[in-house]
């Protein structure tokens, strides 16, 4: 008798475990006191900031959830301030551009069943641009959430040197 106890006690502290491992995921907190609950499904993610700029000095297009300061240094970006144990940063970068016209936007965020679904928008420059190379990137700082984003990378590319040292001149 006192082992079947032990037992569904267990499956129901696993039961438990497991909810909250399942529905929880992000920490909005808008408090020093701690997070508020997850977003409903369809809810939108708030945007805390944005911004957008012409030159991310970013060959590559690329698509990120960054939530640790290591992933973050690996992007050349201008530098921002980020609590990332309150908030994560999604980043688009479009590589290079023939104009300096392209802009890129998070213009929402929203959580749909297990994960979350960031709208982009990429504004193309008029066929009478001038061309001029650009990388445009858009940084979004949301509160912190460990869902996935769909279609963003959650490390940045590693990247291989395209150089290599020069040889000593003979004598040296």
């Amino acid at each position: 008798l006192v082992r079947t106890i032990r037992r569904r006690q267990r499956r129901g502290l696993a039961t438990l475990i497991a909810t909250l491992v399942f529905t929880t995921g992000c920490s909005m907190s808008s408090t020093a006191g701690g997070g508020s609950p997850l977003p409903a499904d369809g809810a939108e993610l708030p945007i805390l900031r944005t911004w957008s700029r012409a030159h991310s000095h970013e060959n590559r297009a690329m698509r990120l959830a960054i939530r640790n300061a290591a992933d973050l240094s690996q992007i050349p970006l201008d530098e921002f301030d980020i609590d990332f144990e309150n908030e994560m940063a999604l980043v688009v970068t479009l590589g290079r551009m023939p104009s300096d016209a392209y802009q890129v936007r998070i213009t929402g965020v929203r959580r749909d069943r297990g994960r979350l679904i960031a709208d982009v928008e990429i504004v193309q420059p008029p066929a009478n641009a001038p061309l001029a190379i650009s990388s445009p990137y858009c940084v979004a700082i949301t509160p912190r959430c460990d869902l996935p984003v769909e279609g963003f990378a959650t490390r940045p590319p590693s990247r291989s040197r395209s150089w290599s040292q020069s040889e000593l001149a003979p004598g040296r």
